[in-house]
C-alpha cells in the first residue's frame, strides 16, 4: 500500500479560491449577487453561464477536510483536478472517484489526467467504469464533500461546461440527501471496480493456465 505522501511530489499545485467556501456568502458567486427572498435554507442554485459556477466548485472542493466522493460524467477541468490531485496527497482525506468510461477512452486531456492519479495509495479509490444496465454511460455530475455538501445538476467539470454552456448546479447542505447520494454512488463505484477487475482476472487465469500446459 503506497503513502499518500508519493502523490504530492507528482501533484499540481492547487489553484487558490478567491475566498475561502462560506455558505452564508455564496451569493458572491451569483451574477446578481444575492439569492431571491425565500430561498430554501438548504439548498443554493447557480447557472452557467450567468453565474460563476467554476469559483463556486474550487472554493467548496478546497475547503474538504475529510472526504471527496464524485461521480463524474464529464472530467476536464484542469484546476479542479489539480485540488483533486491535492487532496489524493493528503492522508487525512478519503477521495473516492467514479468516471464514465467512455469520456475517459474519448478525451486525451483525460487519459492525461487518468494517468497522473495515485489511485494505489492509502485513503484513494479510483473506478473508471459504466452504469449497471446494458453497459450505458454513466451521466451523473455529483459531488459530496465532508458527507454534508452535495453538488448536482447538469454541469461538467470543463471550462465550458462551467463558463460557456447552459447549465444548472445546485449545492446542498443537507447530511441526509448527501447520505442518501453517497449510497446510490457508492453501488456505482462498487460495479465500476468490478468491471476493471474482470481483465485482470481473465488475465491471471490465462497465465496460469499457460504455465500450467508448459509443465
Amino acid at each position: 500500500m503506497a503513502p499518500k505522501t508519493s502523490a504530492a511530489k507528482t501533484a499540481p499545485k492547487p489553484p487558490v479560491a478567491a475566498q475561502p467556501f462560506s455558505w452564508d456568502d455564496l451569493a458572491r458567486y451569483k451574477a446578481e449577487g444575492r439569492f431571491l427572498d425565500g430561498y430554501p435554507s438548504e439548498w443554493r442554485t447557480f447557472w452557467s453561464p450567468r453565474d460563476q459556477v467554476h469559483g463556486l466548485l474550487v472554493a467548496l472542493l478546497s475547503s474538504a477536510q475529510h472526504s471527496i466522493v464524485l461521480n463524474m460524467f464529464g472530467y476536464d477541468d484542469a484546476e479542479l483536478d489539480a485540488i483533486i490531485r491535492h487532496k489524493l496527497a493528503d492522508e487525512n482525506v478519503y477521495v473516492q472517484m467514479s468516471l464514465d468510461k467512455r469520456q475517459s477512452k474519448s478525451a486525451k486531456t483525460e487519459q492525461g489526467i487518468l494517468e497522473a492519479w495515485s489511485n494505489e495509495a492509502f485513503g484513494n479509490s479510483i473506478a473508471i467504469g459504466t452504469s449497471a444496465v446494458k453497459s450505458a454511460i454513466s451521466h451523473l455530475k455529483i459531488v459530496i464533500v465532508d458527507g454534508v455538501y452535495t453538488v448536482r445538476g447538469s454541469t461538467n467539470w470543463s471550462l465550458s461546461g462551467e463558463t460557456q454552456q447552459d447549465n444548472e448546479l445546485t449545492l446542498s447542505r443537507n447530511a441526509v440527501i448527501a447520505a442518501e447520494t453517497r449510497a446510490v454512488l457508492d453501488l456505482n463505484h462498487d460495479w465500476m471496480l468490478k468491471q476493471m477487475a474482470k481483465p485482470r482476472q481473465a488475465s491471471s487465469r490465462a497465465t496460469k493456465k499457460a504455465a500450467t500446459k508448459k509443465t
